[in-house]
C-alpha cells in the first residue's frame, strides 16, 4: 500500500514537473528570439531573397539564350542553315513569287517585243506577197506571246523539277559563305544586305540555269539574256542593318548566354536552403519562359508578314519564308521547355514530400520484392550487385551527369532528344535499383541470452532518394 502511494505521488510530481515546463515554453515563445536565432533568421531570408533574384534572371535570359544560340546556329553552321532553308523551295506559292521573279527580270533583260518585231520587219523585207506580209504581221504578237510563255513555263519545270533541288541546295550552300560576308559588310555576295537593313537574293545564278535549259531547248533568244545583276529583297527589318555590324557579337553571345542562363539557375539552385523547392520553380520558371518565348515568335510572324507585305512580296510568300525559317526556334523552345518540366518533376520525386516518398517507397519495396523472388528461384546478381549497391550513389550522379550533358550540348535540341534523354535516365536508375544486390544482414534473437535462431533477414530497405 504504501509502495502504491509512493508511486502516485511520483507521477503527481512529475506531472506537475511537465506542467511547469510546458507553461514556461510556451511563454517563452511569445519573447523575442536570441540574437544568434536572429541571424540566423535573417542569413535565412537573405538566402532565400538571392536565390529568388538568381532563378528569375536565369529565367528571363534564357529566351533570350535559345534566340542567340538559333541565330548562331543559322549563321555559322551550313548544314543546319542548308537543313532549315531548303525546303522552302518545295512551297508552292515560293515557287510562284521565284517565277514570276524571274521571268520579269528576263523580259526586262531582254526586250523581247523589239527584237521580234527587228525580226519580222527583216523578214517583211524579202518582198514577200501582200497576203504572206499580212500573215507575217498577224504572228508577230503570238510569236512575243508564245516566246514569253516558253520562258514562265521553261522556268516553273526547272524550279519543281527533282533536278533543281540539288541546285537550291547547293547554291544555298553557296550562298552561306555570302550571308557571313553580307553580315561582315560584303556586298559582293549572293546574299546581300543594304544599308537600310534590307536582305536579298541575286538572281543572277538562278537565271544563268534558265538560259542554260532555254537554250538546251532551241530557243535562240535565250542568247540574247545578259548577266543579270538584280536581288529580290525576303527581308527587310530597320535593325537588320544594326545586325550586320553585331555579327562577331552573335557569334559570342549564341555560346555565352545559354551557359549564363544555366549558371545563373545552377547557383540560384545552389544558394537556397530549400534546394528541392528551388529546383522545382528554376524548372517551372524555364518552362514559363520558354512559353514567352513562342509566343513572341508567333507575334513575329504577324510583324513579319505586315514588314515585308505588299511591298515586297504576297503575304503567301512572306508567310511561307517564315515558317521555313522559325521551326528549329520553335522545337528548341518547345525542348527547353520540356526540359524544365522534367526537372520540376524529377525534383518533386526526388525531394522530401509526403508524394515523393511514397512513390519512392513504391518503387524500393517493388525492387526489393522483385530481387528476392528471383533469388528465391536461383536467379541473382551476385558480385556485380554487390558492387552495384556499393557504388549507386556515384552511379546515380554518373546518370545525372550524363543526362545534363546530352541535354546541353546535343544540336539541335529538340522535344525527342529530351524526353529521350529522361526516359533513359529513368530506366537506368530503375534498372540499377532493380540489379543492386544489398548486404543480407543477421538476425540474432535471444531468450534470457540464451541464442533461439539465427538467419538472414531480408536486406535493409533501401530509403534512399532515388
Amino acid at each position: 500500500m504504501h509502495v502504491t502511494e509512493t508511486r502516485d505521488q511520483e507521477v503527481a510530481r512529475l506531472s506537475a514537473e511537465v506542467a511547469r515546463l510546458r507553461s514556461q515554453l510556451d511563454a517563452s515563445s511569445d519573447e523575442a528570439p536570441p540574437p544568434a536565432a536572429a541571424r540566423r533568421s535573417g542569413r535565412g531570408r537573405g538566402r532565400a531573397f538571392l536565390a529568388v533574384v538568381l532563378i528569375l534572371l536565369g529565367a528571363l535570359l534564357a529566351p533570350l539564350a535559345v534566340v542567340a544560340a538559333w541565330t548562331k546556329a543559322e549563321v555559322t553552321n551550313t548544314d543546319q542553315f542548308v537543313a532549315t532553308v531548303s525546303p522552302l523551295i518545295d512551297d508552292p506559292a515560293f515557287q510562284s513569287y521565284l517565277v514570276d521573279e524571274i521571268t520579269t527580270t528576263i523580259n526586262d533583260s531582254v526586250d523581247i517585243p523589239t527584237i521580234t518585231s527587228d525580226l519580222f520587219d527583216g523578214i517583211a523585207t524579202l518582198d514577200l506577197p501582200p497576203r504572206a506580209a499580212e500573215a507575217l504581221q498577224l504572228l508577230e504578237q503570238p510569236a512575243v506571246q508564245g516566246a514569253e510563255s516558253l520562258i514562265t513555263s521553261t522556268t516553273e519545270q526547272l524550279i519543281a523539277s527533282d533536278a533543281f533541288d540539288q541546285v537550291w541546295d547547293q547554291a544555298l550552300r553557296s550562298s552561306h559563305s555570302g550571308l557571313n560576308a553580307a553580315l561582315s559588310g560584303d556586298t559582293s555576295g549572293a546574299v546581300v544586305i543594304s544599308d537600310s537593313g534590307e536582305v536579298g537574293i541575286q538572281l543572277g545564278p538562278i537565271i544563268a540555269a534558265v538560259k542554260q535549259q532555254l537554250t538546251a531547248q532551241g530557243l535562240t533568244l535565250a542568247d540574247r539574256i545578259p548577266e543579270v545583276d538584280r536581288t529580290i529583297v525576303v527581308a527587310q527589318s530597320d535593325e537588320l542593318g544594326q545586325a550586320r555590324t553585331a555579327y562577331q557579337a552573335i557569334d559570342v553571345l549564341g555560346f555565352v548566354l545559354p551557359w549564363i542562363s544555366i549558371g545563373l539557375l545552377a547557383a540560384g539552385v545552389l544558394v537556397a536552403r530549400r534546394k528541392a523547392r528551388a529546383l522545382i520553380w528554376a524548372g517551372i520558371a524555364l518552362a514559363l519562359g520558354m512559353v514567352f518565348l513562342a509566343l513572341g515568335v508567333a507575334i513575329g510572324r504577324i510583324a513579319a508578314v505586315d514588314a515585308l507585305s505588299p511591298q515586297y512580296m504576297p503575304s503567301s510568300t512572306a508567310q511561307a519564308i517564315y515558317d521555313t525559317l522559325v521551326p528549329l526556334l520553335y522545337s528548341t523552345a518547345l525542348a527547353v521547355g520540356v526540359a524544365g518540366v522534367t526537372t520540376a518533376v524529377v525534383a518533386y520525386l526526388a525531394g522530401p514530400f509526403d508524394g515523393a516518398l511514397a512513390v519512392r517507397r513504391l518503387t524500393v519495396d517493388t525492387a526489393r520484392r522483385t530481387r528476392a523472388a528471383a533469388e528465391g528461384n536461383g536467379v541473382t546478381t551476385g558480385r556485380f550487385g554487390e558492387f552495384l549497391y556499393r557504388a549507386r550513389r556515384y552511379i546515380r550522379i554518373a546518370i545525372a551527369v550524363v543526362g545534363a550533358a546530352i541535354v546541353l550540348l546535343v544540336r539541335p535540341l529538340t522535344p525527342g532528344v529530351t524526353l529521350w534523354t529522361a526516359f533513359g535516365a529513368l530506366i537506368a536508375i530503375l534498372l540499377l535499383e532493380l540489379l543492386q544486390r544489398p548486404p543480407a544482414v543477421e538476425v540474432d534473437v535471444r531468450v534470457d541470452g540464451a541464442p533461439v535462431g539465427g538467419g538472414a533477414a531480408p536486406p535493409p530497405r533501401d530509403t534512399e532518394r532515388v
